[in-house]
């Protein structure tokens, strides 16, 4: 069994990214995670193992991977755990002293007896929904557990079972494109459409209404960022993952998008810009610079920033000093408020970050594993 570290995760309402409507409930109480690879996988460079960067990083990772995660801890936590460790995430059942990886236990059916607070599956005429709420308990913005599961490249045949019933990933897919209308929060709909549908998609949602992934793509690009969920920070990550993904496919650089390529552009100077002495990114976002005594403020608004531009970033970029400052102060943080309570999805977020620029620029193997050996 791994020492356990006393990190304290506990839900407090209003601190992390404020989720869509939802009925609210009382906060309740949290742990913490496990592993991770690239989001945007590159080959690793060469570095050496006197690098102090290095060090602090793999340090702060192991310090959050050495807290176990439970069968009994909120949906919204267990998630946020996989987006950051992967699907090998390993859950620890507190009866039996099992430990199951995380996706094999939610998609499997074996929470049927409802374990895993706030998760829920929805059977619909068009596939598979994901319930939302209650707040910070289950899933909090719309499609943002299947947006994760792209990120990590779940197969779209990938089972899951509901009530018996065998069901497939592509069945949330489906209902993604029946639910999506334009207006809506799509951040985290066009992260999974792309991945596992492709950024030339057409289709007909459930009002009747002919849409095209561009069409989608349109209406999150004139929408606000300093008004969405966290600075901004996930409209931007969904924008730059399904510019990734139209690359990747090799997408024409149309006027729409270019116009999401200079978005992206735009606010990564302002990230750079507002950027504070310290290496951490500014707690207003790309509204000016800013920062704040609290360290759950801080690790929010730069562990998301941080995050965004793991994924943005060219690998030379993530090497330049601004963003080895970034790297190296957030890392920090993990270190020195490893005691205090602090909100899940802030935290993972901020893993996350950390996972994806130390893949990126260090390679992947160190953390390639998810479930401890020794357990």
């Amino acid at each position: 069994m791994t020492p356990r570290v006393a990190i304290v995760l506990t839900l407090i309402a209003g601190l992390g990214c404020a989720p869509s409507p939802v009925p609210t409930a009382p906060p309740a109480a949290v742990e913490l995670p496990e592993q991770t690879t690239p989001v945007v996988p590159t080959p690793p460079i060469a570095a050496t193992t006197s690098d102090p960067l290095k060090t602090r990083i793999e340090t702060a990772i192991d310090l959050a991977r050495s807290r176990d995660l439970l069968t009994t801890n909120a949906f919204w936590t267990v998630f946020h755990g996989v987006l950051a460790f992967g699907p090998g995430l390993a859950l620890r059942t507190p009866d039996a002293e099992e430990y199951v990886p995380a996706l094999d236990y939610i998609l499997s059916g074996r929470n049927d007896l409802g374990r895993i607070r706030g998760l829920g599956f929805i059977p619909t005429e068009s596939g598979l929904d994901v319930q939302m709420g209650p707040t910070f308990i289950g899933q909090g913005h719309q499609d943002q557990f299947v947006a994760i599961c792209a990120q990590w490249d779940l197969a779209p045949d990938q089972p899951v079972i509901v009530h018996g019933k065998a069901y497939t990933i592509m069945d949330f897919v489906r209902e993604i494109q029946a639910h999506a209308r334009l207006g809506q929060e799509l951040s985290w709909s066009i992260i999974a459409i792309s991945h596992y549908v492709g950024t030339d998609a057409s289709w007909t949602n459930r009002a009747g209404e002919k849409l095209t992934f561009d069409d989608l793509v349109r209406s999150e690009l004139d929408a606000t960022i300093d008004k969405a969920a966290c600075g901004g920070t996930h409209r931007l990550y969904g924008l730059t993952l399904a510019l990734n993904e139209h690359r990747r496919r090799g997408g024409k650089m149309t006027p729409l998008w270019k116009e999401v390529d200079a978005k992206v552009r735009e606010h990564i100077a302002l990230a750079r810009q507002y950027q504070g002495a310290d290496g951490n990114f500014s707690t207003n976002y790309f509204r000016g610079p800013g920062t704040t005594a609290d360290a759950k403020d801080r690790m929010n608004s730069s562990g998301h920033t941080l995050e965004w531009l793991s994924i943005a970033l060219t690998d030379e970029q993530l090497q330049e000093p601004w963003m080895q400052d970034a790297a190296g102060a957030m890392a920090l943080m993990f270190l020195e408020y490893q005691s205090q309570p602090m909100e899940s999805g802030a935290l993972y977020h901020a893993l996350h970050g950390l996972t994806i620029y130390y893949d990126r620029v260090y390679g992947f193997e160190r953390f390639k594993s998810a479930v401890p050996a020794s357990k």
